[in-house]
Formats: C-alpha cells, structure tokens, sequence
C-alpha cells in the first residue's frame, strides 16, 4: 500500500497524452480509480477508497471527486481508452478474436449495447453506447458507429469472429 502513490503516477504517465485531456486536472481521479481497481481487485469505486492519498478527510470525498469525474461531459472515455486498447491487443495480429454484439437493459430505461473481446470466458468491452430505450433490441443505425470504431482498435490482419444474438437480425449487419 505505500507504493500507491507511485503507482497513482505511472497510470497518469501511461494515459496522460495531453492532446486527449482537455484539462490536465482530470488526469489525476483517473490515475486513483485505476489504483483502486488494481489494489481492491474490484470494479466497485467505494472498494479501492481506502488505497486513495490526498487530502480528503472522508471517504465519501473521494467518492464524490469520482463520481463527478464519470459524471463529467468533458471527459470522453471512449476517446481515452483508445490507445490502451490499441496497446493491449497490438500482438493479437497472429491470432483469431472473438467479437460479441450484445445488449444489456438497466431498469427497463436505459440500453447499453457493446462489443466485447471473448477471452477464457469474459468479455471485455472495446466500444460501448448507452441508449435511453426502454428495449434490449437495437436498431442498427444505432449501434453502426461501434461496428465502424472497432476495426480501428485492433491490430491489421487479425482475424475476426462475430457473434450477436437474435435480437441483431438486420440485413445490413
């Protein structure tokens, strides 16, 4: 735990190219949140809270600062994940990925469509959109975007293996 700090500053190192930040500021909540998934081995944000340094006195602080970070239309995590992605699977040229299209729908409201890589079993999303529908099915003018980003994530020459369900019968898809 006393290597938080120093690992607080190598994720704002890895993902700190000043032409995809509009304000610097906003670097340093991402750089916490990281640590705080990585030190809990949790995804929930109130897990890593207590591998946060600075000069907040109370949880609820820091819980606060992250919220206002997801919450903030300035920060555009797709354009920011980008380049990790892109890294990440830089060497799958020699192999075939598994692509999934599928939906999910939160309390009959919103509609979050995704495409994620399937690896041993999970699935870790490249590109999502959040739909405020009250449907899990998905018209493709909707989702066309997502199809046109991926190929720019992965590396040249990797092979491709689409998967979605039923619910994305379309013709042009």
């Amino acid at each position: 735990m006393e290597n938080t700090p120093r690992l607080s500053s190598e994720l704002v190192a890895l993902v700190g190219q000043p032409s995809q930040w509009r304000a610097v500021r906003h670097l340093y909540p991402l750089g916490w949140m990281g640590v705080g998934l990585m030190q809990s081995g949790d995804v929930s944000l109130t897990a890593g809270i207590p591998f946060v340094r600075g000069r907040a006195r109370y949880a609820q602080s820091s819980q606060r600062r992250f919220a206002r970070w997801r919450q903030n239309p300035r920060v555009e995590v797709q354009a920011l994940s980008a380049p990790l992605i892109q890294q990440a699977v830089a060497e799958w040229g020699k192999y075939t990925v598994d692509l999934a299209l599928d939906t999910t729908l939160l309390w009959n409201r919103y509609g979050i469509v995704r495409l994620s890589v399937i690896d041993r079993g999970r699935a870790g999303p490249l590109v999502w959109q959040v739909l405020e529908q009250g449907s899990s099915r998905v018209a493709y003018e909707a989702y066309e975007a997502l199809l046109d980003a991926v190929p720019l994530l992965l590396p040249h020459g990797v092979k491709v293996v689409f998967l979605a369900d039923r619910g994305f019968a379309d013709t042009h898809l």
